[in-house]
């Protein structure tokens, strides 16, 4: 009686199996191994399967979010079945059969090199204590392992060290970053795959890579969390190496530099407290206190009775605290930024600025107000230190940096775009240090500038100078804005004529961007070009 219900529970937990199975060539219809991505041999590598009151459930993920199981089988049998007798004979019975699968699909895109299958049981045995079950077993195919690392060291040397080729897409970025986290794959020291990390960020800054940056250092920051989350911290710290020490540290400062929430830096703090604390890590420490340590003490503080300023390369962070409100307070502090980025600290950087200044901010609608903000702001109340204010904003834009000082995305900004914004609104003089300013954004990021060009519009009206300044602006960002203060100053003729003798320098798509910057999809009715 009992060899019948076995074999019931074994097949119809096979039943539900093959459900999954087929389910899967469904989403994947005439895909083979490395069909849609060249590093990608197949896509599964995890199940669960609960045996648990009568019913089956498989769980294709190892998502802890998620109660919902991928299929379900009823088994009314599994409510006769006893914890021992799972565990000793049907369990052993259902790994031995998976293996099988495993390898009669070793050709097909449906398992990866290697799986976990994780079999848990919750009895019906009222009365008895240890009612439950939990096994994991782990399968891998050497074979296939050894050909997915053959193709991920070719993939690396030609995509990476000789960039003959760009990563093709997002698939492909998160393949390849999460087969570089897999150790057992690829075989690497915690210091080797710093090392290439550090390259592939460098490689994704190149033209040809460049729409994927981004993409590529989320995928890094995500297997770097999930590493310090499911390996490292789960270690005995008496037992932890260096290495895996610097790779934890590292993780940290990686979620200080592209992390793209406000939370990432106080996490990635809270890291670098804990290998200090915990792991005994004087780098850890030293990053905290002082930085990096490649700035040399007198270029990361200084302090006098207007002032102090301390800055942190690690941190991207200057903090600046005035005493004394007067020009020379600002000058200096002023002075202290321009030689931090003269010396390599980084320009995405942010400022935690203390005054007893009323808090101010630049009258440009649409702008966050935070602390750097604040500060370049109150220089604007200074006309001696505008020239120096000039000097900061050209050394301090970069291409492809940002302000620190908010998250990352529509309301991000160029390193100098508060100053740029501050003298382009006070003085037309300004006007090529905007043009100068234009040429340095990312056209396909920021989008912030847009309410600076509304203002400016407002400032100054139209006339030959203004107008190249309003429509090389229009040009410089991918927002989808219409400028109607513009539409209304064209409203007159002569300033049209104006417009229509600007055109004349720029090309047709170029003419077409500028007019729906105006007009919208209505230009053709206003202007004839």
């Amino acid at each position: 009686m009992y060899k019948i219900l076995k074999e019931k529970l074994i097949n119809t937990t096979f039943e539900g199996l093959n459900k999954v199975i087929e389910s899967e060539h469904k989403n994947h219809q005439d895909e083979k191994p490395y069909s849609y991505c060249r590093i990608q041999e197949g896509y599964n590598d995890y199940l669960k399967i609960i045996f648990r009151k009568g019913k089956i459930n498989y769980f294709r993920n190892n998502f802890d979010w998620t109660s919902t199981p991928d299929e379900k089988m009823n088994c009314e049998e599994l409510k006769e079945v006893q914890r021992d007798d799972f565990a000793k004979e049907i369990a052993p019975e259902i790994k031995s059969k998976f293996e099988e699968i495993f390898f009669k699909y070793k050709d097909s895109f449906l398992f990866r090199y290697k799986f976990l299958l994780v079999l848990e049981f919750d009895g019906e045995e009222a009365l008895v204590k240890d009612r439950t079950y939990s096994e994991e077993f782990y399968i891998e195919n050497k074979e296939r392992k050894e050909e997915l690392k053959s193709k991920m060291e070719a993939y690396i040397k030609e995509v990476i060290f000789e960039e003959k080729k760009a990563i093709k897409d997002t698939r492909e970025s998160v393949v390849f970053i999460g087969n570089l986290f897999d150790f057992y794959l690829m075989g690497y020291s915690e210091k080797y795959l710093i090392e290439l990390l550090e390259k592939i960020s460098q490689v994704m800054k190149s033209v040809k890579n460049r729409k994927l940056e981004k993409e590529i250092k989320n995928d890094i920051l995500y297997n770097l969390t999930k590493w310090t989350d499911n390996i490292f911290l789960k270690l005995n710290p008496e037992k932890v190496t260096e290495e895996q020490i610097d790779l934890y540290i590292y993780k940290a400062l990686f979620q200080i530099k592209y992390g793209t929430y406000s939370y990432d830096t106080k996490f990635a703090c809270e890291d670098l407290k804990n290998a200090m604390n915990n792991y005994s890590s004087l780098k850890a420490k030293q990053y905290l206190e002082k930085g990096s340590g490649s700035l040399a003490d007198e270029l990361i503080y200084y302090k006098d009775k207007d002032l102090e300023c301390k800055a942190n390369d690690v941190l991207s962070i200057v903090d600046i605290k005035i005493k004394n409100e007067i020009a020379i307070s600002y000058e200096k502090a002023l002075d202290f930024i321009i030689t931090l980025l003269n010396n390599g600290f980084p320009h995405s950087y942010a400022i935690k600025f203390s005054s007893k200044s009323e808090k101010v901010f630049l009258d440009i609608k649409g702008l966050a107000k935070s602390s750097t903000h604040r500060f370049f702001r109150k220089i604007l109340d200074f006309p001696e230190l505008h020239d120096k204010l000039e000097i900061y904003a050209k050394t301090a834009m970069k291409e492809f940096e940002w302000y620190q000082d908010v998250e990352e995305g529509e309301k991000s900004l160029l390193p100098g775009s508060y100053a740029v914004f501050a003298l382009g609104l006070y003085d037309e003089k300004y006007f090529p240090l905007i043009e100068e300013y234009y040429s340095k954004l990312d056209d396909e990021h920021q989008l912030a500038h847009q309410y600076f060009i509304t203002v400016l519009i407002d400032r100054y009206g139209v006339s030959e100078k203004s107008l190249a300044i309003f429509l090389d602006g229009f040009l410089s960002g991918q927002f989808d804005k219409v400028f109607k203060n513009l539409a209304l100053l064209l409203e007159d003729e002569e300033n049209k004529k104006l417009l229509i003798k600007e055109l004349e320098n720029y090309g047709k798509h170029e003419k077409q961007t500028i007019l729906y910057s105006i007009w919208k999809n209505k230009w053709q009715q206003k202007i004839k070009i």
